[in-house]
């Protein structure tokens, strides 16, 4: 379903940053102990990276100049999707720059990844249910990957990026034409989505472009 109100410091959330413990082996190691020992540098995660270099306040503001937001109620808060006049946002993972898109295609995932098909098929129309229990064994994780689909980005540098979304059917044509909208004002972006996945149903196999 599509939101109109956010959380947006809990959308720009950034994981603090873990450095080292101190190492007191070190102190008493010596000096050249401190100058050939390898500190290993803390991890940022990718989103932290991303934040930093777009910058917190522009992707904001571009926030409260409006956005279109798609959430399955139940559903974990970062599975949630965000389109700015600016920027693809999916909280915790990317922060993708909409000028970047050369072309685009929402598809079903690969054959051999959704496990989930016929569950999906089963369940075509139902609301999200995190509490539902299958009557078959190993299925607890489809209910909410029976919302999976594919996005497809192709950047100016002709690099592919695929991100999986968890997104209603009903909401997969709106985002697309939102999407559309927000990519014809600088120029228009080639869009090669595939009517199956918009319309929740499933074909053998898709491939990339």
């Amino acid at each position: 379903m599509k939101v109109t109100d956010i959380n947006l410091d809990q959308l720009l959330y950034t994981e603090p940053v873990k450095s080292e413990p101190y190492d007191s082996s070190e102190e008493e190691g010596g000096f050249f102990k401190k100058v050939f020992s390898k500190k290993k540098e803390p991890e940022v995660p990718f989103f932290n990276t991303r934040i930093e270099e777009f910058g917190r306040d522009e992707i904001y503001n571009d926030l409260m100049e409006g956005y279109d937001a798609y959430y399955i109620q139940g559903a974990p808060f970062e599975t949630m999707v965000v389109l700015t006049s600016c920027y693809l946002i999916l909280p915790g993972r990317e922060i993708f720059p909409l000028y970047d898109v050369e072309k685009f295609a929402l598809k079903n995932e690969y054959a051999g990844d959704r496990k989930y098909e016929q569950y999906a098929i089963d369940r075509k129309g139902i609301p999200y249910d995190p509490t539902y229990v299958s009557e078959f064994e190993g299925e607890e994780g489809f209910e909410l990957e029976r919302f999976n689909v594919l996005l497809q980005i192709t950047d100016e540098n002709h690099l592919l990026y695929e991100y999986v979304l968890k997104m209603e059917v009903p909401d997969r044509r709106d985002f697309r034409n939102r999407l559309n909208e927000r990519l014809a004002v600088g120029g228009g972006a080639i869009d090669n989505s595939e009517e199956d996945a918009i319309e929740g149903l499933f074909v053998d196999d898709s491939d990339t472009w």
